[in-house]
């Protein structure tokens, strides 16, 4: 499957983007900067942030008096007709996204994209949910494959995170309905299926072919070591036991398998942090000290020392400790990796529009149909490369 997009009007549009943080830092003049733009021309519309939110609500509004036309006109027809409308209405509502904004008049993530992206995909899952009302899992496998097509052709990382999500469901569900010993590995099966899946990820996104999905991709490798944790966190594990499982903890007693989930609670983040030092990787280190104040919460919710502010002082200054040990481990550059910021050492001495204009002029020629599909923009940054 390929992006709805136009890859080297996406290569282009990231590289202009990058040159203009490079600008903003004062690494190139503006000459350079206004060279590198002619070079590097895209015509996609990509307005900032504040022009989508505006752009995404009037484009709602527009919709949805439309919406309640065709409604109006189906109030009369059975449930069954009015979901085969609903399926038909949000696949004409993809073509048009694609034939009408995204290939006439190239839109890019403009807010009238999305809103007509999300739009299509309420209408087309929710005139299915009549059809297989009585099919739960069908209906998850349905939305899982949707959200998927859309995540991957319109590159949406609401998508992205909605069909993690619809897939997170279906294994739930599924296991929940066998029952029995299948209820009790509930929390193994999500580490078991989602470790594969942060290392497939991970491998995926260094494809340079798959550059255009970077993002999505890490969001991917984040959202599963997200799930790795949840999977082994005691206050997640024993709360949904007792809310999902009927299961009933008298004073003096604990859930199946408590010293692992004890363990697992402690050792998953502090092994997060130290492959993410060791092996660089960015993401790792991130969500490691997310993890490790969770893990503080989960022990202070059923540990407490009887005064907050002490647990608070003792969980803080774990957490400070271990940030300036790590700050002070990585004050001098090991193995290529630092604290510092080094976006401007990096490229100081360097005119940034000669080596762009080299990387097409000078033999060195990015063509994203015979493998980048739009390429890089891995710029700057300590331990970050420089290719395209």
């Amino acid at each position: 499957m390929t992006s709805a997009y136009n890859a080297t009007w996406l290569y282009n549009l990231k590289v202009v983007k990058e040159v203009k943080r490079w600008y903003k830092h004062g690494l190139i003049d503006e000459a350079q900067f206004k060279a590198v733009s002619t070079a590097y021309v895209s015509p996609l519309y990509h307005s900032n942030v504040i022009i989508r939110i505006l752009l995404f609500i009037a484009t709602v509004l527009a919709i949805s008096g439309l919406t309640g036309v065709l409604t109006l006109m189906m109030l009369e027809t059975d449930e069954d007709a009015m979901a085969v409308g609903a399926i038909f209405y949000g696949l004409i509502s993809f073509f048009v996204l694609e034939m009408l904004f995204i290939k006439k008049n190239n839109h890019y993530k403009s807010g009238v994209t999305e809103a007509i992206l999300y739009h299509s995909i309420l209408f087309l899952l929710g005139g299915f949910i009549f059809i297989v009302s009585d099919s739960i899992d069908l209906y998850l496998v349905v939305s899982f494959v949707v959200l998927t097509f859309c995540a991957i052709r319109y590159l949406d990382l609401v998508c992205t995170v909605l069909a993690i999500g619809a897939f997170v469901a279906l294994l739930f569900y599924e296991l929940y309905e066998m029952d029995g010993i299948f209820r009790q590995i509930i929390p193994f099966m999500f580490i078991l299926v989602f470790t594969p899946v942060y290392f497939v990820a991970k491998k995926l996104k260094q494809r340079e072919t798959l550059n255009l999905w970077h993002t999505n991709l890490l969001l991917v490798e984040s959202i599963s070591l997200l799930l790795i944790y949840f999977g082994g966190n005691y206050l997640v594990v024993r709360e949904l036991s007792v809310a999902m499982m009927g299961l009933t903890i008298e004073d003096g007693q604990d859930i199946p398998f408590a010293f692992l989930f004890y363990a697992l609670t402690v050792i998953i983040p502090i092994s997060y942090l130290y492959f993410g030092i060791r092996n660089k990787d960015i993401v790792l280190i991130r969500i490691s000290l997310l993890l490790l104040a969770l893990s503080a919460f989960t022990f202070k919710y059923y540990f407490s020392f009887g005064h907050p502010e002490i647990t608070l002082t003792i969980a803080g200054t774990v957490i400070l400790s271990i940030t300036l040990c790590v700050l002070n481990y990585l004050k001098v550059m090991r193995s290529g990796y630092t604290r510092d910021n080094l976006l401007s050492e990096k490229w100081g001495d360097a005119n940034l529009e000669a080596f762009i204009i080299s990387q097409t002029l000078g033999g060195n020629q990015i063509n994203p149909a015979a493998g980048n599909e739009g390429g890089g923009g891995q710029f700057g940054g300590g331990g970050s490369t420089d290719s395209f």
